[in-house]
């Protein structure tokens, strides 16, 4: 049953402002009793962790059943494709309800027929829903829109990763037809160039429909705005780990035919993509393909999205990690979503030299998989240094580009979402990336590999951890310094467990 398009709940609403009270303080307190408990012997980490805490429950809304977490206050409170599908992913340490519940509800709304002014299409995934009078009067395509090119395969990549944690075999087969409908919407998308590209068609809707999806942001090295239709790296990055991981998923299924295309199809992607997009002279990933097939040339974070998903080769993603990395990227908060070398160059734009938190663990992610874990500690702990600065100890959707000097405090960016899901999520992630937990759910293992604590801190804990069917406590705690052996290492050992999961802990 829908109501306003909105799926009917079945809770009865509560009579007074009293129970109302009491029905939230209960729901807040069962949600905080599931999570995973995360401290550390740092008094302003911990403030922000308890922030990134209180925001994601706060953020979390309704939608059929299931609670999945609204993109952003003030002007992004609803559902999104792309935000709450990386939201979700960023706190599959802290609550896999989350993930899971994210998925059904995109399925729900999964497009079904053609329709150019809300650009839907069968098979694919949603980028807004909204339920106010400009929706209900058809002012806008919002019913939903479905103008994004890059949830799609971000859904299929929350698929796998939400089985990895959990061994959820229901939700793995409940959405297998929707998980082979947002893969034949990629190749029916891909078949004329085989990369993965958009072009806008509703009038009502958004000309740029990757992440950064302003007007203005597409741009070359010399400025000039790219020609669509648009091709952005990071996407066909996402096309290739949605390949490789339902390749796999694909044989848990029986279907050796699918996983064995779907791996042959992510290997030539990879070919292609290793040639078309890179840029010998910067020795650097271009940001996109123009219409016309020709490289994008400006120097920008969107590669960094890249480096976790295996689609370089190990040369070229090294040096995409160090480039990201120069002053000109890495203004000492976090890495500048443009170069300040290019014409295009704003601090105070929103996509064109800002710097966005969920951009950053992104990224951070990227340099732990290549073994950077210095890099990455650097950049995790600007955010962490920057989100202290902030009101509430929040991290904002985004904050201006300017370099980090002295005693300055970071320059926030004028109307801000805060709390933001992705950014608030970003707090998970990155403490994710100091365990470096790789969990494989279905073979009733967690690996924690070289796990690296800041300086900042000497002791985290997570307690309550949810894998498979297991709860875990796990405490890490970092050595001090040495002259004669240098950086302190981190140990990390199992205080509880409660189930049969296998933990290893690897240097």
């Amino acid at each position: 049953m829908l109501i306003n398009n909105r799926p009917a709940s079945n809770v009865h609403a509560p009579m007074t402002l009293m129970q109302a009270k009491a029905a939230e303080g209960m729901e807040e307190q069962e949600w905080r009793s599931t999570i995973t408990q995360i401290r550390t012997d740092n008094k302003a980490f911990n403030q922000i962790i308890m922030r990134a805490e209180q925001d994601i429950y706060l953020l979390r809304q309704t939608f059929g059943n299931g609670k999945v977490l609204s993109a952003g206050v003030p002007w992004f409170s609803t559902l999104f494709g792309r935000d709450s599908i990386i939201a979700a992913s960023q706190t599959l340490i802290l609550d896999p309800a989350i993930a899971r519940d994210t998925l059904h509800t995109l399925a729900l709304y999964q497009g079904k027929v053609e329709d150019d002014w809300r650009e839907e299409e069968p098979g694919k995934i949603l980028h807004e829903l909204r339920f106010g009078e400009m929706a209900r009067c058809h002012e806008i395509p919002h019913t939903p829109y479905y103008g994004t090119i890059d949830a799609t395969p971000l859904w299929l990549m929350l698929y796998a990763e939400y089985y990895a944690w959990t061994h959820d075999r229901e939700t793995l087969d409940r959405l297998w037809g929707n998980a082979r409908a947002a893969m034949e919407w990629i190749d029916l998308n891909s078949r004329q160039t085989g990369y993965l590209s958009y072009h806008y068609r509703s009038q009502g809707g958004l000309q740029n429909q990757g992440w950064k999806d302003s007007n203005n942001c597409i741009v070359d090295r010399n400025g000039k705005l790219a020609v669509e239709p648009i091709t952005l790296c990071e996407v066909q990055a996402y096309v290739y780990a949605a390949k490789v991981r339902l390749s796999e998923l694909a044989r848990v299924k029986k279907r050796i035919d699918l996983a064995d295309r779907w791996q042959e199809e992510a290997y030539n992607l990879q070919a292609r993509f290793n040639r078309d997009f890179w840029l010998p002279d910067y020795d650097y990933c271009a940001l996109a393909l123009d219409g016309d097939g020709n490289p994008v040339d400006s120097i920008t974070s969107n590669p960094g999205h890249c480096l976790n998903l295996g689609i370089f080769t190990s040369e070229k993603a090294h040096s995409v990690a160090e480039r990201l990395r120069a002053p000109d990227l890495f203004n000492g908060w976090g890495i500048r979503t443009l170069s300040s070398h290019s014409p295009a160059y704003n601090p105070m734009g929103y996509h064109v030299g800002s710097v966005w938190p969920h951009d950053n663990s992104l990224i951070t992610l990227g340099l732990r998989s290549l073994g950077l874990v210095d890099q990455a500690l650097e950049v995790t702990q600007g955010i962490f240094d920057m989100t202290f600065l902030q009101p509430y100890q929040r991290p904002p959707e985004l904050l201006c580009g300017y370099e980090r000097t002295g005693d300055r405090a970071p320059v926030q960016y004028p109307v801000a979402c805060s709390p933001q899901a992705w950014a608030s999520g970003a707090i998970f992630q990155l403490l994710h990336v100091m365990t470096n937990l790789v969990p494989d759910a279905p073979g009733n293992h967690l690996r924690i590999i070289d796990p690296a604590l800041p300086d900042s801190i000497h002791h985290l804990s997570l307690k309550n951890l949810r894998v498979n069917s297991t709860l875990l406590d796990l405490e890490f705690v970092r050595a001090a310094d040495s002259p004669e052996e240098g950086p302190g290492t981190t140990a990390c050992r199992v205080a509880k467990k409660r189930g049969n999961l296998r933990v290893v802990i690897e240097a």
